[in-house]
């Protein structure tokens, strides 16, 4: 029987089949790539063969696929000059692009700036002599892919644009936020049908090339026609001028701000954190009765699951067995004390390695400050991300998270401003849904969680235990997120009955955010997306899924969007309006050098300020977050001023 079932079957009647048929075969590129693009396959056509170092229109044959670009090679002569000015005269656009010595501008030289104008394309080698009046001239429109670069060498140079800016990244953000795909090569080939080969990349192994610059360029001209177009049919022109083109220098200056670190501070809890870990890490052997690896996940399986025995029900299975996520994890919390061990060792062990051992490596040599990047195209909600380091993971509540704030500093001479919303989503949810109680709660100035708890337990707020304030507050921001009863009773330790019971209370209580909610998941089904107060766009796929996971999650994600999208829009609206006072040429008391706007995580703001004009800044700050938009309710931000961050709340 063996010997029969090894046996290669070849004699099956009917087949027609001929093993020449298997040869690979070329084919039909231009044809795939239309189909890819067609249903927005943009990573897949990247890796399709058959590229090479040249321009593809996916509609045009391969011999005819070269696109050559008009391309002068202009010196910064006063003759040169003027034909440039003269091409510049004759239109209201122009593009340009950096070329520098490196990817770090601070540590980098500007060798040399990329115009295209109309049909011409320029090179200025070593361009700082004119680059001011190019960029003054407020009835002309800068176009550029990742502009921040740009106006960051600018604003390094002490020159500071006046034009129109048109970003196709963030054209690209705004008109696509579910996807990451907003590069260039993305963007062109999403909005003309064209892919590009080669790179203009900075990091490419000999620089940049100036003609693939210029060719680069010509097609991003091109492709913020469309997508003009686009923003204005979806109405969403005015969020993309008045907010995320306005963010643009506000961003870049606070990239080039930086802010200064205490090392002290760090290397002294870099020694104490090494220490508890260490501690903890004794205490989890002690409890598993043998040595192992913690950070391995699979000997970590095998000491939870088969030699301590713990309950498997609920928790996720892979293909290797039960997972150690933490998620996972967080359900057995009560099983075993060695699950709290393994908790804060991990949480120890992630700080230290993003943080506490990694923030004195990111110093700049030239600056003596860290640098973070701030991503204006990466989250689907609107909100800020930042990179090198990522201070939006730094945890708030926790003393550790705490003691990594205090080694952000204020220099010598300076001090810090922090200004911070307070419950600023759930004065929008109380304001989108015109819930009338919420509202009131909110213009009397009382305790929102306190409040919620008095109504839902028919109490007086003065009756209202910690218990009940508790469970009204996971409820006020479970209703942000679409929780459930389930949701609730896991946060709450509470029995799921008495959850799906206070859940229902709520929503009797505040009627009008039961309404706002329902309303707002009848439209996303129909329409496919969700918008902010302002405009911006999010559409959920996921709504018309077959998977009951995925359709929950969009559920989750539509209820979300338009609350933390438009409390991302005050916050973008509120730095605008914050920097154009510090930046006002007309303020006696503010210049350049006094106050610098520096970083921005979650619902705050810091500022460094000259000693002796904390008062001044801190109502300046306090009034542009406060008025910047009006809501149904009245809006708080609540300022503090520090020697450290972690001091500031």
């Amino acid at each position: 029987m063996s010997q029969k079932l090894a046996t290669v079957v070849n004699d099956v009647p009917g087949l027609n089949f001929k093993l020449e048929d298997c040869a690979m075969k070329d084919f039909d590129r231009q044809s795939v790539v239309e189909l890819l693009r067609k249903f927005d396959f943009f990573s897949l056509i990247k890796r399709l063969p058959g590229g090479d170092d040249s321009l593809h229109h996916t509609t045009t044959p391969p011999h005819h696929h070269r696109k050559h670009v008009d391309f002068e090679l202009v010196e910064t002569d006063e003759n040169n000059v003027k034909e440039f000015e003269k091409a510049l005269s004759t239109t209201n656009v122009f593009a340009c692009k950096e070329i520098l010595s490196g990817t770090d501008i601070l540590n980098s030289d500007l060798l040399g700036l990329v115009f295209v104008v109309g049909d011409k394309s320029f090179y200025f080698k070593n361009p700082q002599q004119f680059v001011g009046s190019v960029f003054h001239q407020k009835d002309k429109t800068l176009v550029g892919h990742n502009l921040k670069q740009l106006v960051k060498i600018l604003t390094h140079l002490h020159t500071y644009t006046l034009t129109h800016l048109f970003d196709t990244m963030i054209a690209s953000y705004l008109l696509n936020s579910s996807t990451r795909a907003h590069d260039a090569k993305s963007v062109i080939l999403r909005e003309l049908g064209q892919e590009i080969h080669g790179s203009s990349d900075q990091s490419s192994l000999f620089g940049a090339n100036p003609r693939q610059v210029a060719e680069e360029l010509k097609l991003i001209l091109q492709a913020h026609e469309t997508q003009k177009k686009k923003l204005a049919d979806l109405e969403d022109f005015g969020l993309f001028e008045k907010v995320e083109m306005k963010l643009i220098p506000v961003l870049a200056e606070m990239e080039l701000n930086g802010v200064a670190i205490d090392s002290g501070v760090l290397k002294k809890l870099s020694k104490d954190v090494g220490e508890e870990i260490n501690k903890i890490d004794k205490q989890i052997q002690k409890e598993a009765g043998e040595e192992f690896n913690v950070a391995s996940p699979t000997q970590l399986r095998d000491i939870l699951f088969d030699k301590l025995k713990l309950p498997s029900e609920g928790v996720k299975k892979g293909k290797t067995g039960y997972s150690t996520a933490d998620a996972e994890l967080e359900k057995l919390i009560d099983a075993h004390p060695i699950i709290s061990l393994i908790r804060d060792y991990r949480e120890l062990a992630k700080l230290q390695n993003t943080y506490v051992d990694v923030l004195p490596t990111l110093v700049n040599k030239k600056t003596g400050r860290i640098h973070t990047t701030f991503n204006q195209a990466v989250t689907t909600t609107g909100r800020l991300s930042s990179s090198e380091p990522n201070l939006q993971n730094i945890p708030i509540r926790t003393d550790l998270g705490k003691e990594i704030r205090n080694a952000f500093i204020a220099e010598a001479g300076n001090n810090l401003i922090a200004a911070d919303y307070s419950q600023i989503e759930l004065r929008i949810v109380a304001s989108l849904a015109k819930d009338q109680t919420m509202i009131d709660v909110f213009k009397r100035g009382e305790d929102i969680h306190q409040a919620t708890a008095a109504v839902i337990n028919d109490v007086p707020l003065e009756k209202v235990t910690k218990e009940m304030r508790y469970a009204a507050k996971a409820v006020n921001f479970g209703v942000l997120y679409g929780m459930g009863s389930y949701g609730l009773a896991w946060r709450t330790k509470m029995p799921q009955w008495q959850a799906k019971d206070f859940i229902k209370k709520y929503f009797e209580k505040f009627s009008s955010v039961k309404k706002y909610i329902d309303q707002t998941l009848e439209f996303a089904k129909k329409e496919g997306y969700v918008e902010t107060l302002f405009g911006r766009r999010r559409y959920i796929p996921e709504l018309k899924s077959d998977n009951f996971q995925l359709r929950s999650a969009g559920e989750r994600m539509a209820i979300n969007m338009p609350i933390q999208g438009t409390a991302a829009d005050l916050m973008k609206m509120a730095m605008i309006a914050v920097h154009d006072q510090i930046r006002n040429p007309k303020s006696e008391i503010l210049n350049h050098d006094d106050t610098k706007m520096i970083l921005q995580v979650h619902d705050e703001l810091v500022l460094e300020v000259k000693k002796g004009l904390e008062k001044e800044v801190s109502k300046l700050v306090k009034d542009a977050m406060e008025n910047v938009v009006k809501l149904n309710v009245p809006v708080e931000a609540h300022v503090s001023v520090g020697k450290r961050w972690g001091e500031l709340k």
